[in-house]
C-alpha cells in the first residue's frame, strides 16, 4: 500500500469543526469503506514491509481476510444457533443428578426402593393439603381419587406412600386442626436430573387437572421439590443474567472509551462468543459428550462475557497504547498484536485450563460446569485470536479506534513512581487493608439453605410454609434411617432391639419425633410396653383374686358342714358298734340305727354334691394362679401348694364314690353288718383327712389373696406411674399382639416384605436445611449401633438418608471437591505462568497474589451476605468463586508481569513504572468489566448466582485496584533482581537512574 493511499485509508475520522463539515466527512468515511472491500485482494496487504517491524504471516492474514473473517464467525454463530439445540433446553433433558450415584444417602434411599419393592430413587416430594376447616369424608374422597391418579402415572410416579387414607395412621399424618394432611411419593429420577424435574412437574400438573374441593390448596413440596425448584430459578436466570451483564458492560466500556465505535469492538466479539459457545455445549450436551447441568449455563454465560470482554480490551488498549506513542494505525495494529497475542493465548489457557479441574469434583454443581465453561473459553480465545484482530483490522483502517486524552497516562505514572519509591510502605498498607477484609473469615458459616436460595413463592417455598401453620417442625423433610439385618426381624425379641435403637435415636440433641415399628404413631406404643403388659397381669389377678374369694367364702360354708358330718359319723359308728350284734333282731336298736345312718349319709351326699363343682371351681382357678408363678416347683411354698392341691382334688372324685358304697351298703346291712362298720369306719377317716387338707390350703389361700391384692396393687401402680412418665424404655410386645389390626399395617409399612429391612422416619426440631440438621444427623448413625450392641440385631447395617443425610454427603463432597479443584487449578495456573514468564519467583507471587485476592474476596462477601444481609454464603459459593478468582485475577497479575518482563532492558524500577502505565487503564477497565459482569449474576432469581457474583466481583475489584496495582509493584521493586530468579536480569537493569528521573516523554518513547 502506497503511503499517501495508506494514510487516506487509515487516518482519523474528522471530528466536528475541524473546518470540513459533514458532507466531506461522509465522503471521506464512505470511500474509506468502500476501499476496505478491495482490502483482501491487493498483494501489498500481505506482504512484509520493510518498516524495521517484524510482521508474522498470521497477523498479515488477519488483517487482509478481516471482512471474510468477521463474516465466517457470523455464519457461524448463526448457522449453529439455526441448526443446534438451545441449551436451556438440552440442559431440561440431559441434567445429572445432583449428588454422584455412590452417595450413601442416595444409596439409602435406593436401596429402600429395591427392598420395598418397585425401584427407588431419591426423589422424594410431600403432597400436602392444606384446608380452611377440618377435612371430612368429601376431602377423604378427593385425597384417595388423586392417590390414583398418581399410580396411573407410571412413568413418573414410583411409588405413593398413602398412610393418611389408612385410619390407623391417619393421626401421624394429620394436623391436630385436621386442617392439613400429607403424603409421600417417591418420584422417577434422581434428585437433580432431567426426569427428576420432570417427574415433579408431571405430579403438578396432575394436581391442576384435578383441583381440590373449595378452600382446599394443594401443594408438591419437600425436600427434592425445594432442590428441583432452585435448580428452576436458577435456569430461568440465565435471560435476565445475559441481559444485566450487557447492559454493565455497555455501560462501563463507552464511559471508559468515550466512544460507542471503541465500546462495540469488544463487545461484537464476546457477543458472537457466547452466541457461538452456547450451541456448541448444548450439542455436546446432547450427545452425552460432557456431562451437563443448570449451574452451567448461568456460570458459562458469566465467564464468557467477562474474560471474551477482557481479551478485547487487551488488544485494544495495546494498539491505543502505541498509537499515543506515534505509531501509525497499521504499525499500531501489528505491534497490538504481535504483543498481546501470547497474553491473550495463555490468559485464555489458564481460565480454560482452570475450569476443566472442575471436572476432577464429584458434585454435579461443580463437575457438569467446568467442560461447558472451557469450551465457552476456548470459543472466546478463538474469536479474541481471529475476530478480535479483525474488527481491529478494520477499525483501524476506518479510523473508528483512536485514543482519547491521556490524563490515566498521567495518573497512573504518579501512583507507579510512588510504589517504587516506597515500597515497603505501599505493600504493608495494601496488605493491611486485604487482611481486615481476611479476618472476617474466622466468623464464616456455610449455609445449606436451600429453601433461602431461591425466591419465597416457590411452590416448594410455599408447600413448607404452610406446613410449618398446622404441623411440627419438618414432618416434610423426615430423615428416612434404614436397618438391615441378616434374618427376619419380626419378631419380639428384634422388636426389642429396634425399640432400644429408637429410644437412642429419640434422645439425639435435635431429634423432636420418630416414627417406625415400635412407634407406628411417633408417640410410644402403649401395648408394646412392660409396663402395659405388667398393668394387665395385674388386672387379670384382680379378676382371679375376686375368684378366689368367692371360691374360699363357699369353702369355708362347706368345711363347716364337714364339721357336722364327722360328728355324726362318729356317733353312728359308736351305734353301730354297740348293737353290731342285735342288727338281725327284729325291732332291734339296729333298725333305727340303720335309719339314722341313712339319712346321715344322705345328707353327706347333698353336702358333697354341693361342695363338688365349688372346689374343682377353686381348685382350677387356685391351679391356674400358682401355675403363673415362674419357676414354682423349686420354691418351697408353690410346690406343696401344687401338692395339696393335687390331693384335694383326689379326694373330691374318691368322695363321691365313698357316699355312693356306703348308701350301698347300709342297705345291705343286715345281711353284712361288719362291712357297714368297716365303711362307716372308712368315712370316718376320709372326713378326718379332709379336714387335715382343708385347713392348711384355707390358711395358704387367705395369706395368697393378701399378697395377690399387693402384687396387684403394686403392677397397677407400675403402669400407671410410667404410663404417665416414659415408658418406651421398657418395650415388650408378645406374639399375640402382632395380630392387631395397627400392627399389621405397621409391618407393611416399616418393614420389607422378607422382615430384613426396616426403616423409620426421623424428624428434628431444627430448620432441615441447616448444620445444626446435619449436626444431629452426624449422630444419628453412631448411637443408632451402639444401641445394638449387644442385642439380638448386634452388626446390622445401619444408614441414613433424606434431607440431613443428602447434607452431610454434600458438606462432605464439597470440601472434597474444593480441595481438589483447588491443588488442581492452583498448580495448572502456577504451569503456565512459570512457562511464560520463565521466572519461579515471579510465578509464586503471580499466584500467591491471586490467592490472597480470594481470601480478602471471601472475607467482605462474608461481612456483606452473612453479616449485613443475614444470608450465610451457600456451601457451593466459595469452590466455584475460587476457580473463577483464581484463572482470571491471575490474567490480570499476568499481563502485569509479562509487561515487567518486557521493559526490563531499561531498568527495574523503570520497567515497573512503564508497565503500570501501559497496562494501568487497560487492566483497570477489564477488571471492572469482569468485576461488575459478575455482579450482573445478582439479576438471576437465585441468591446462590448473586453469592458467587459477589465474590468473584469483589475479588476482581481487590485484584484489580489493589493487588495488581499496588501489591505485586511493590514486590517486584522490594525483589528487585531476586523477582526474576532463576531468570538472569540484564545488566543495564542493575544500573539505572531514580524513577522519578523518568520523565513522560522518555517514558513514552520507550513504550
Amino acid at each position: 500500500m502506497k503511503k499517501d493511499e495508506s494514510e487516506a485509508v487509515t487516518g482519523p475520522i474528522p471530528a466536528p469543526g475541524d473546518g470540513n463539515g459533514f458532507s466531506d466527512r461522509s465522503r471521506a468515511f464512505g470511500k474509506r469503506l468502500r476501499n476496505e472491500f478491495s482490502v483482501p485482494f491487493r498483494r501489498e496487504t500481505y506482504a512484509s514491509h520493510d518498516t524495521g517491524q517484524h510482521r508474522p504471516l498470521y497477523a498479515r492474514l488477519l488483517y487482509g481476510l478481516s471482512i471474510p473473517i468477521v463474516v465466517l464467525w457470523v455464519l457461524l454463530a448463526c448457522g449453529l444457533n439455526a441448526a443446534g439445540p438451545q441449551l436451556e433446553k438440552v440442559i431440561e433433558g440431559h441434567a445429572l443428578s445432583f449428588l454422584p450415584d455412590e452417595a450413601s444417602s442416595v444409596q439409602a434411599l435406593s436401596n429402600m426402593g429395591k427392598y420395598f419393592g418397585n425401584g427407588g430413587t431419591n426423589n422424594f416430594v410431600a403432597v400436602l393439603a392444606e384446608g380452611d376447616k377440618a377435612f371430612g369424608a368429601e376431602m377423604h374422597g378427593y385425597y384417595a381419587d388423586l392417590m390414583e391418579k398418581f399410580k396411573a402415572d407410571k412413568k413418573h410416579v414410583v411409588t405413593t406412600i398413602d398412610l393418611w387414607s389408612d385410619p390407623s395412621f391417619a393421626p401421624a399424618f394429620e394436623s391436630q386442626d385436621r386442617k392439613a394432611s400429607f403424603s409421600y411419593l417417591n418420584l422417577a429420577g434422581n434428585m437433580g436430573t432431567a426426569l427428576a424435574m420432570e417427574s415433579t412437574q408431571a405430579v403438578r400438573d396432575i394436581v391442576k387437572a384435578y383441583p381440590p374441593p373449595a378452600g382446599v390448596k394443594i401443594y408438591v413440596t419437600g425436600p427434592s421439590a425445594v432442590v428441583n425448584d432452585e435448580l428452576l430459578a436458577i435456569n430461568r436466570s440465565i435471560l435476565p443474567i445475559i441481559i444485566a451483564c450487557a447492559i454493565c458492560i455497555t455501560i462501563i466500556m463507552s464511559l471508559t472509551y468515550r466512544s460507542l465505535f471503541t465500546a462495540a469492538m469488544p463487545l461484537l466479539v464476546v457477543a458472537v462468543a457466547l452466541v457461538t459457545a452456547r450451541p456448541i455445549v448444548a450439542l455436546l450436551g446432547e450427545r452425552g459428550i460432557i456431562g451437563i447441568s443448570i449451574f452451567a449455563s448461568s456460570l458459562l454465560a458469566g465467564i464468557v462475557l467477562g474474560a471474551g470482554t477482557d481479551y478485547g480490551i487487551f488488544l485494544l488498549g495495546r494498539y491505543q497504547e502505541a498509537r499515543r506513542a506515534g505509531q501509525d494505525p497499521t504499525t499500531a495494529y501489528f505491534t497490538a498484536l504481535s504483543s498481546v497475542q501470547r497474553i491473550i493465548f495463555a490468559s485464555g489457557l489458564t481460565v480454560a485450563g482452570a475450569t476443566a479441574c472442575m471436572t476432577l469434583t464429584r458434585l454435579a454443581a461443580f463437575s457438569t460446569s467446568g467442560l461447558p465453561c472451557t469450551i465457552g473459553i476456548l470459543t472466546a480465545l478463538a474469536a479474541a485470536l481471529t475476530l478480535g484482530p479483525a474488527l481491529l483490522a478494520i477499525g483501524c483502517r476506518l479510523g473508528l479506534y483512536e485514543p482519547r486524552g491521556d490524563r490515566a497516562i498521567r495518573r497512573w505514572r504518579r501512583i507507579a513512581t510512588h510504589v517504587v519509591r516506597w515500597p515497603g510502605p505501599v505493600l504493608a498498607g495494601s496488605l493491611a487493608v486485604l487482611a481486615l477484609a481476611i479476618l472476617v473469615l474466622p466468623t464464616y458459616v456455610i449455609s445449606y439453605n436451600e429453601r433461602a436460595a431461591q425466591p419465597a413463592n416457590t411452590e416448594a417455598n410455599l408447600g413448607l410454609d404452610a406446613a410449618d401453620r398446622h404441623l411440627p417442625p419438618n414432618m416434610l423433610n423426615p430423615n428416612l434411617l434404614f436397618v438391615e439385618s441378616d434374618h427376619d426381624m419380626r419378631n419380639s425379641a428384634d422388636l426389642i432391639a429396634l425399640a432400644k435403637l429408637t429410644n437412642a435415636v429419640y434422645s439425639v440433641d435435635g431429634v423432636q419425633a420418630v416414627q417406625g415399628i415400635t412407634r407406628p404413631l411417633i408417640s410410644p406404643l402403649p401395648q408394646g410396653t412392660l409396663t402395659y403388659q405388667g398393668g394387665y397381669i395385674g388386672e387379670r389377678m384382680s379378676q382371679i383374686a375376686e375368684m378366689v374369694s368367692t371360691q374360699l367364702n363357699g369353702i369355708a360354708r362347706i368345711t363347716g358342714q364337714i364339721d357336722q358330718l364327722s360328728v355324726g359319723v362318729k356317733v353312728v359308728l359308736k351305734d353301730l358298734r354297740v348293737t353290731q350284734r342285735a342288727v338281725d333282731l327284729p325291732g332291734g336298736g339296729g333298725q333305727a340305727t340303720r335309719a339314722r345312718l341313712i339319712d346321715l349319709l344322705k345328707m353327706a351326699k347333698g353336702i358333697h354334691n354341693e361342695m363338688q363343682p365349688m372346689l374343682a371351681a377353686g381348685i382350677d382357678t387356685a391351679g391356674q394362679l400358682v401355675d403363673m408363678v415362674p419357676d414354682c416347683k423349686q420354691l418351697l411354698p408353690c410346690n406343696t401348694a401344687l401338692t395339696g392341691l393335687a390331693v384335694l382334688d383326689g379326694l373330691n372324685q374318691a368322695g363321691g364314690r365313698k357316699f355312693e358304697d356306703l348308701v350301698d351298703a347300709s342297705r345291705v346291712a343286715s345281711e353284712s353288718l361288719p362291712n357297714l362298720v368297716a365303711q362307716v369306719q372308712l368315712l370316718d377317716r376320709f372326713l378326718s383327712d379332709a379336714q387335715r387338707t382343708l385347713t392348711p390350703i384355707r390358711g395358704m389361700a387367705d395369706s395368697l389373696l393378701v399378697q395377690m391384692n399387693e402384687v396387684t396393687q403394686f403392677l397397677r401402680e407400675i403402669a400407671d406411674t410410667y404410663m404417665k412418665g416414659d415408658p418406651s424404655g421398657y418395650f415388650f410386645l408378645p406374639s399375640q399382639a402382632f395380630e392387631s389390626p395397627l400392627f399389621q399395617s405397621a409391618l407393611s409399612v416399616f418393614f420389607s416384605p422378607d422382615g430384613k429391612i426396616t426403616r423409620m422416619l426421623v424428624m428434628g426440631d431444627v430448620n432441615s436445611f441447616s448444620r445444626e440438621s446435619m449436626d444431629y444427623s452426624a449422630k444419628i448413625i453412631p448411637a443408632a449401633q451402639s444401641a445394638l450392641k449387644g442385642t439380638s440385631l448386634g452388626g446390622s447395617q445401619v444408614s441414613i438418608g433424606g434431607a440431613g443425610g443428602t447434607l452431610l454427603n454434600i458438606a462432605a463432597f464439597a470440601r472434597e471437591d474444593f480441595i481438589t479443584s483447588a491443588v488442581a487449578a492452583f498448580a495448572f495456573v502456577f504451569c503456565v505462568v512459570l512457562l511464560l514468564l520463565r521466572s519461579f519467583v515471579a510465578a509464586i507471587a503471580v499466584v500467591g497474589t491471586v490467592g490472597l485476592s480470594f481470601l480478602s474476596a471471601w472475607g467482605l462477601s462474608v461481612a456483606i451476605w452473612q453479616h449485613g444481609v443475614g444470608l450465610p454464603l451457600h456451601w457451593a459459593v466459595a469452590p466455584c468463586s475460587f476457580i473463577f478468582l483464581v484463572a482470571v485475577g491471575a490474567d490480570y497479575n499476568l499481563l502485569l508481569v509479562a509487561r515487567f518482563k518486557e521493559e526490563l532492558r531499561a531498568g527495574i524500577k523503570t520497567g515497573i513504572i512503564r508497565s503500570m502505565v501501559g497496562t494501568g487503564s487497560v487492566v483497570t477497565t477489564a477488571g471492572l468489566i469482569f468485576g461488575f459482569t459478575m455482579f450482573a449474576l445478582i439479576a438471576g432469581y437465585s441468591s446462590t448466582l448473586a453469592q458467587i457474583g459477589t465474590t468473584v466481583g469483589v475479588g476482581l475489584l481487590l485484584d484489580t485496584l489493589i493487588v495488581r496495582s499496588l501489591v505485586i509493584p511493590s514486590i517486584a521493586t522490594i525483589l528487585g533482581r531476586w523477582f526474576w530468579w532463576p531468570m538472569r536480569v540484564p545488566c543495564r537493569a542493575l544500573r539505572e537512574t531514580d524513577p522519578a528521573l523518568v520523565g513522560p516523554r522518555h517514558s513514552a518513547s520507550q513504550a
